[in-house]
């Protein structure tokens, strides 16, 4: 299981409904590729003390995509879906992204 793990962060002076159409299109081009098999995202839920140590690094979103392998991700980011997203919120509309693409190596249970 291959993971692509994206932290999104919107510009300050994005309106609501904008923030909302973005997700609603991220979900809407993860279902067009057909190459997802689990998508879930959710809104950053704040800790005060803890996001007050670093706030530069919040972001106010994460999403995270699972696939078979590096073949089925690799189709996912040149599918025309997604690219449209990542031009029209990403590059011109000025969403912050962090992101990372990883193999689960370690597991921790409950102690």
């Amino acid at each position: 299981m291959i993971a692509h793990v994206v932290l999104y962060r919107f510009p300050p002076v994005m309106p609501t409904g904008d923030r909302e159409r973005f997700l609603a299109d991220l979900a809407s081009a993860t279902s067009a590729t057909g190459t997802v098999d689990r998508f879930t995202a959710g809104r950053h839920r704040p800790l005060p003390v803890a996001d007050a140590v670093a706030p530069r690094w919040l972001f106010s979103v994460a999403a995270r995509w699972e696939f078979t392998d590096m073949a089925a991700m690799h189709r996912f980011s040149q599918h025309p879906a997604v690219t449209d997203v990542i031009d029209r919120w990403v590059v011109d509309a000025g969403i912050e992204v962090a992101f990372a693409n990883t193999e689960d190596e370690w597991e921790v249970g409950p102690s």
